[in-house]
């Protein structure tokens, strides 16, 4: 049995901070179910519901520089317990005004701003945080068992929150992720102080700007990751449109969400499979950005419930593919010193397109329709993934050579590679992590 277990897990530390962190992920996600059916029900608006995704993510654009800088430099335990503490805050008071029955379009943006805040301030450090606690050997192990927790959340979190939605109403999911909060705040004061990351004088963001310029590898990854947030996020953020469009109540839009986490679990499993198997992050991340846009496009034009839950788990599979190799391949190729920061654009990257997408997918669905709308992004995410696999970057998984050819020639080829032949030195001066 004890086989079945991650070894990370049991390293005590990291297993409370996942457990922690999974509780979390679950109440933000109640959150995100009943904010955006409590927005469309008072507005009937996709646009309305589309800001909501905007809100939310709007405090990225002018922070996650400065957080990526906070997490380098400071103890990332501390940052945790305080943007937490703050999101725990902005969650509350949501919860407190839908119990007195105060329905304000306005006030839900407000709290939401409110809670991304301490979101877009905490993200890096939190990224960081993990592999701090599960240790470099174990980095990658971690970083993929976080996004199988994230999703896991995903799982459970849209579907519990359908039903409580359903049964209790808003406020209590609003008051349920309140809590999920202060779960991780107590585990992060249980946890010693962590010395910042960097030490050699004040870190700069354009140190990390100069550094993903330059080099080819980290440039596609926030690139890539920029082009996918911005037209794959719309399906996840404009939910409560798309469950109108398919007919289904609070229930079934909890279910759509759920899907797409079961799907997200699967793809997690999927991955780390391959990665063992050697099969390299550049071709996982062009391959997903295809096999995403392909499923997507059947959500857009599915007219049954049916379809559209199989359409999300699908989709599902091949999202977490892109956050995890991202992630992974962000933090095992950058220098302990300027992780942070990485992070940091690599949440911009994430945040800022995915509330700009949406809110623009929410303008055009205005227009023309939910369908159409989606149905337009997956042809242009597909356009890109195409491009993106005939131009793939070695560099990203620390090799200097020509790409494979496909997924078997990849899989065979690291699989007869020298074990004892470290990878190609990185500009950074670290050696990629040896698998």
């Amino acid at each position: 049995m004890s086989d079945l277990v991650p070894g990370v897990l049991r390293i005590p530390r990291f297993r409370r901070f996942w457990l922690g962190s999974l509780a979390s992920n679950a109440g933000s996600w109640l959150q995100v179910v009943a904010a955006g059916w409590l927005v469309f029900e008072i507005t009937g608006s996709p646009a309305a519901v589309g800001a909501l995704a905007l809100v939310a993510r709007a405090p990225a654009f002018v922070l996650s520089g400065w957080a990526g800088n906070l997490a380098d430099r400071f103890d990332r335990r501390m940052i945790g317990i305080v943007t937490f503490s703050l999101q725990g805050l902005g969650s509350g008071f949501l919860a407190l005004a839908t119990a007195l029955d105060v329905r304000s379009v306005a006030l839900i943006y407000a709290t939401t701003f409110m809670v991304g805040i301490g979101f877009a301030l905490g993200l890096p450090a939190m990224l960081a945080m993990v592999g701090v606690l599960a240790g470099r050997e174990r980095m990658a192990e971690a970083i993929a068992l976080n996004a199988a927790g994230i999703n896991v959340a995903r799982l459970g979190g849209p579907a519990l929150g359908g039903v409580v939605l359903a049964i209790a109403g808003p406020a209590w999911c609003f008051a349920l992720n309140t809590a999920s909060f202060l779960v991780l705040v107590v585990v992060l004061m249980a946890f010693p102080p962590y010395p910042p990351a960097h030490t050699d004088g004040r870190p700069r963001l354009r140190s990390a700007l100069g550094y993903a310029w330059r080099n080819p590898a980290p440039r596609r990854l926030l690139v890539g990751m920029a082009v996918f947030a911005t037209l794959a996020a719309p399906m996840q953020e404009l939910a409560p449109v798309v469950a109108g469009e398919l007919g289904v109540d609070a229930l079934g839009l909890g279910l759509l969400l759920g899907a797409m986490g079961g799907g997200a679990l699967v793809g997690a499993w999927v991955l780390a499979r391959l990665g063992r198997l050697g099969y390299p992050r550049h071709h996982a991340l062009p391959t997903a950005t295809l096999l995403f846009a392909g499923t997507y496009l059947v959500l857009a034009l599915s007219p049954w419930f049916s379809l559209g839950m199989l359409a999300m788990t699908a989709c599902g599979v091949f999202w977490i593919w892109m956050f995890i190799a991202t992630n992974a391949a962000i933090q095992l190729e950058t220098a302990p010193g300027l992780v942070g920061r990485m992070l940091g654009l690599y949440q911009l990257a994430v945040l800022g397109p995915i509330a700009l997408g949406s809110q623009l997918a929410g303008i055009v669905a205005e227009l023309v329709g939910i369908r159409w709308t989606l149905g337009a992004c997956a042809v242009l995410l597909g356009a890109w993934g195409a491009w993106s696999g005939t131009h793939r970057i070695p560099q990203i998984d620390g090799e200097a050579g020509p790409p494979e050819n496909g997924l078997l020639e990849g899989i065979v080829a690291r699989r007869h590679r020298p074990s004892a032949a470290p990878a190609a030195e990185r500009s950074c001066g670290l050696r990629r992590e040896g698998r």
